[in-house]
């Protein structure tokens, strides 16, 4: 905002409300016309103290106020990152979150004996709205990190995170449980369930007994296995799911095998080839050389950067004066980098849904890089998963992983909450342009092609290079490398001073002519999340009890349109039927059609966001309803499926 003073684009925008301002009360000589609870914005030149602008009469203004469009760009979000392991294990309990308020939901409605367990939903939700809270330790965390208040404050803000992971399993088994005893599956099932609503493939990785194999009941065959690792009874499997019906189930048997899974192959070939990539390895650096899309014929690796793809940095700081609490940004930086390297491949080896390469690296302070590539047969995208170990360290530090993209002058896009922005057209003036929040993926687009990273673990990254304090007034020309900001102990308080042991961090690569958003956001959702499963044994089905679900597979929901997201299938607050959320991820405006084939709607109505009714939806077949969906908007909708529902809250 000063920024915009200084430039005379903006007198003044300063909301007064009868309460406090950055933390501190307002003069108690404040206009007497401020009520509990009033808002008032003032336009005009402001240089004294809050009190002493809200008593100078308000300037005419006339019919025109300019107005700017942009973001502000993060500043406080440099904090994810003090915490590294919590966050991450926060984004998955987000969208795992989800899955479990959806089954939960499913279960309620198949089984109308069933009811949703709301406080233990309402407790997940809350102990992830806690985690999110920005404060994440106390005043002193960074200059005296081992006081009773720094530590007692983190274990406390620890504490939510772990309490809503815990909720989250909880939740996930005991509904799919339930759902479980309405599938006419047999003992000896596994459910894989999708809560997502369009078909998908995904990963599913579970203890099999030795001596078992896993039958997919609608095809009659044999799903082939990657042995992950092997126990005393029990083997670590991993198989590639195929076309899990959208918000539904496939089933599969498990039975005496007739062969053994796929371990690790014993040849370590440098290059991996699919389809779509051919990848080759630089076991140096324990990272990526070269990406060569085969569709496009285009490299995608920068092969005059400095790093390699994938590979991570770990960066300190050598002045010393910036190397104790609250001197960060204050002083002169003096950045080195420190490449990991001494790296080898471990193994490389053919799996049922493509190939897995394993390799090790070493840094700075960080003993061990443990770095897996999954590349896919029949899906255009390469996975990376990072597992480090790193040293605790209280000097100013940071982690990156980068990755240099082929791309001259590139256009940068990122997705935020509902859209996607450009970070160079995007920005109010004054905006930060250090570091950028990213919700799902990062592309960067120029000369015919746009390459993409979804960063899943960690929301930061930098853009071009790493963060220097810098600064910048714009975003300007920059590289076409992104990196993904692991890891900092930079801020000054209320974050981590320090943070050290194992940490995994999950990428995804992708790529394509030009950047789609939705498709984009669409593989977004579906990394961020994974496909549930359900084990049924002898002891899991009810007795003499009718299953009213198919045996093989099923979709609890159908929505035509696959640019939607169905958010959320929840219980209504005032217990009068359930709320469907759905996210615009299309940039059109339609109309959406929702089908329920296993349940009738007997009502339906449009709400706001506080699931207060705003207009009756018509309902067709019994079974089907449709909605307008605009640009990037979240649309809320009760359904009443019950007789004791149809009143719909007072519905208008």
């Amino acid at each position: 905002m000063s920024h915009l003073m200084k430039q005379g684009i903006l007198k003044i925008a300063l909301l007064f409300t009868a309460g406090t301002l950055s933390g501190s009360n307002f003069d108690a000589k404040q206009p007497q016309y401020m009520e509990p609870g009033d808002c008032v914005f003032r336009i005009g030149d402001f240089d004294g103290s809050s009190a002493e602008f809200a008593k100078e009469p308000i300037p005419e203004q006339g019919s025109e106020i300019p107005t700017y469009r942009g973001d502000g760009g993060p500043y406080w979000e440099l904090g994810e990152a003090s915490d590294a392991y919590y966050v991450a294990q926060e984004r998955q309990n987000e969208s795992r979150g989800l899955s479990a308020e959806k089954l939960s939901t499913f279960a309620s409605l198949v089984d109308p004996r069933i009811v949703v367990d709301k406080p233990a939903l309402d407790a997940m939700w809350r102990n992830m709205i806690l985690t999110d809270e920005h404060t994440w330790d106390s005043w002193n965390s960074v200059d005296d990190p081992d006081t009773s208040e720094a530590t007692a404050q983190v274990a406390v803000k620890r504490s939510f995170a772990v309490g809503a992971q815990a909720s989250v399993d909880a939740l996930l088994r005991s509904s799919m449980a339930d759902l479980a005893d309405s599938v006419s599956a047999g003992k000896d099932s596994l459910i894989v369930f999708n809560t997502l609503n369009w078909p998908r493939n995904g990963l599913v990785e579970f203890d099999l007994p030795k001596g078992q194999e896993v039958c997919d009941t609608s095809s009659g065959s044999v799903v082939p296995l990657q042995l992950v690792r092997e126990g005393n009874k029990m083997n670590c499997v991993r198989f590639e799911a195929e076309k899990v019906p959208a918000l539904g189930y496939r089933v599969y048997h498990l039975q005496k095998a007739s062969g053994t899974p796929t371990g690790a192959g014993s040849d370590q070939p440098a290059t991996l080839e699919s389809t779509y990539y051919r990848v080759k390895l630089d076991a140096a650096s324990g990272a990526v050389r070269s990406i060569f899309d085969k569709e496009l014929q285009r490299e995608l690796v920068d092969q005059g950067s400095d790093y390699r793809f994938g590979q991570y940095l770990y960066v300190t700081d050598s002045n010393p004066a910036n190397n104790g609490p609250w001197t960060w940004y204050r002083g002169k930086l003096d950045l080195q980098i420190h490449p990991a390297g001494h790296g080898k491949i471990l193994s490389v080896a053919r799996t049922p849904y493509g190939w897995e390469a394993q390799m090790e690296s070493e840094a700075a302070n960080t003993p061990k890089v443990t770095t897996t590539i999954r590349l896919f047969d029949r899906e255009k995208k390469i996975e990376l998963v990072e597992d480090v170990e790193k040293d605790l360290v209280t000097a100013k530090e940071a982690v990156y992983f980068a990755f240099p993209f082929a791309v001259n002058h590139p256009q940068f896009r990122y997705e935020i909450q509902t859209t996607a922005m450009d970070p160079a057209k995007d920005m109010y003036p004054g905006a930060g342009h250090e570091w950028f929040s990213a919700q799902h993926w990062v592309s960067v687009q120029g000369n015919g092609v746009s390459a993409s990273v979804l960063p899943l673990d960690v929301p930061l990254i930098t853009l071009g290079d790493i963060d220097r304090g810098q600064w910048l007034d714009s975003f300007g020309e920059r590289q076409a490398t992104v990196y993904s900001f692991a890891m900092n102990n930079y801020w000054e308080d209320n974050y981590l001073g320090s943070q050290g042991g194992h940490f995994r961090f999950r990428y995804a690569v992708t790529s394509a002519p030009l950047t789609s958003e939705s498709q984009l956001s669409r593989l977004g959702w579906e990394e961020a999340t994974p496909l549930e499963f359900d084990e049924v044994t002898r002891h899991d089905k009810t007795p003499r009890r009718p299953h009213s679900l198919d045996g093989v597979q099923a979709s609890f929901a159908q929505i035509t349109d696959s640019a939607v997201l169905l958010d959320t299938w929840k219980p209504a607050e005032d217990g009068k039927g359930t709320i469907l959320r759905l996210l615009d991820l299309g940039g059109t405006t339609r109309s959406v059609a929702i089908r329920i084939p296993t349940l009738p709607i007997l009502g339906a109505w449009q709400t706001d966001a506080v699931e207060r009714n705003q207009g009756r939806l018509p309902v067709e077949g019994g079974h089907e309803l449709a909605v307008t969906v605009h640009p990037h908007e979240i649309v809320t909708i009760r359904i009443a499926t019950k007789e004791s529902e149809k009143g719909g809250a007072d519905a208008p």
